[in-house]
């Protein structure tokens, strides 16, 4: 394990195991949702935490003695601490981070057919990032050596000694069984299917390996630095080769049993359907993820990819409208059932079809509003993501930075 994992996960006197002051508990929560947040006023913390502001201040004036929080001026860089001139009295609202020189993530996402990678440091400010294409039949073994070259690149970029890093962050394209750390896929055909993804990751760089559904942690990167900051409920849906989602109920993405929530391309919608790889028929990605619009019109181009078909949309391309229409209107029935389950005030559409604008956003959110119960529909929003390609490994960092252990003093007095 790295020095710096080490000191964000063991830096603290647990004095007989047992029981934690009130005040521990208090240091430890505020320390928690700033390794989630970023950036937060000490009034936001108050109320995030549920503690009065002269909590918030005196466990933050410790905090900034030690070295463990900075505050952040509102119209300076992010990361420089307050200067002089705020200490002379010209002292603007400030807000507080963690100290970002105290470590670095790594996040890796691996779609079908590419890997991104960024380094962040303990702030959420984004050091290096970088994309590679992958080959879809490429093995998950060399898919990893992919992965793991580039988070060298990443950060030698970052200038960033690997004793600095916490953790990694590694998303996948099929759900993770949290119980085995094994990926599933809708055919074992995939070349991540049974993969023990984290654990080989881990052995590789030696740093400890946080893993999840890319769609999971879709929804965690829009919440830290996206479109949903300050939501509490949200529906993240990611478009590409598949269709899943990330949900996220009060705050938290939500896992069920094993953590194999967000299938949500292999909801039925005709039982008379197409066979799906999955074994059964008629599953929604077979209408509405990305091969579906292409194989619709791919009578108008043998290389048709969505880029060409969004670009025909623009264009005013009848069928090419005509086919995303259709799609968006088929998901937002789905989604409809979802949201009358979950209630989420905010539905994000993210992936490949994030950038396709009002021609499929309106009749998706029309489709949406129309089937859902007045009580949910009346409070619900549908935007596209804001992260883009990003959004897996942004989350990858995101979820390291919750599951960390808060970085605490070896003195709490």
């Amino acid at each position: 394990m790295s020095q710096a994992s080490t000191m964000l996960r063991t830096m603290v006197d647990t004095g007989n195991g047992s029981l934690r002051s009130l005040r521990e508990s208090n240091r430890e929560r505020l320390l928690g949702l700033l390794q989630e947040n970023g950036v937060l006023h000490r009034a936001e913390l108050a109320r995030r935490a549920g503690v009065s502001r002269t909590t918030v201040s005196t466990i933050v004036a410790d905090l900034l003695d030690e070295g463990i929080v900075v505050e952040v001026g509102d119209d300076t860089d992010r990361y420089a601490a307050v200067d002089d001139v705020e200490r002379k009295g010209s002292r603007p609202r400030t807000g507080l981070s963690l100290n970002p020189k105290a470590g670095a993530v790594i996040g890796l996402d691996f779609s079908a057919d590419a890997v991104v990678g960024v380094v962040a440091d303990l702030g959420h400010e984004v050091l290096a990032e970088e994309s590679h294409d992958l080959g879809a039949e490429l093995p998950w073994e060399n898919r990893l050596d992919v992965g793991v070259d580039l988070a060298k690149t990443l950060l030698a970029r970052a200038d960033m000694p690997w004793s600095r890093v916490v953790g990694v962050g590694l998303g996948v394209p099929g759900p993770v069984d949290q119980r085995t750390g094994e990926v599933g896929a809708s055919s074992r055909s995939l070349p991540w299917a049974g993969a023990h993804a984290a654990s080989d990751l881990s052995r590789r760089l030696n740093v400890p390996v946080s893993m999840d559904n890319t769609a999971h942690l879709g929804a965690l990167a829009e919440i830290a630095w996206g479109v949903a900051q300050g939501c509490r409920n949200v529906i993240y849906v990611k478009i590409s080769s598949g269709l899943s989602a990330g949900l996220v109920v009060d705050g938290r993405v939500f896992g069920g049993a094993i953590g194999a929530t967000g299938a949500l391309g292999h909801m039925p919608v005709d039982l008379d359907g197409p066979v799906c790889p999955c074994g059964s028929r008629g599953c929604l990605e077979l209408y509405a993820a990305v091969p579906a619009l292409v194989a619709q019109l791919q009578g108008m181009s043998r290389d048709l990819t969505i880029g060409h078909i969004l670009s025909m949309v623009d264009d005013g391309h009848r069928a090419a409208r005509r086919v995303l229409a259709d799609a968006a209107g088929t998901l937002g029935r789905v989604l409809a059932g979802v949201c009358n389950l979950l209630n989420p005030e905010l539905v994000v559409i993210g992936g490949d079809l994030a950038a396709a604008g009002e021609h499929y956003l309106a009749p998706l959110e029309s489709t949406l509003l129309d089937h859902a119960l007045p009580i949910v529909a009346d409070q619900l929003r549908v935007v596209p993501g804001q992260l883009g390609d990003r959004a897996g490994a942004l989350g990858a960092v995101a979820c390291v930075l919750r599951e960390a252990t808060p970085l605490r003093s070896t003195s709490t007095t």
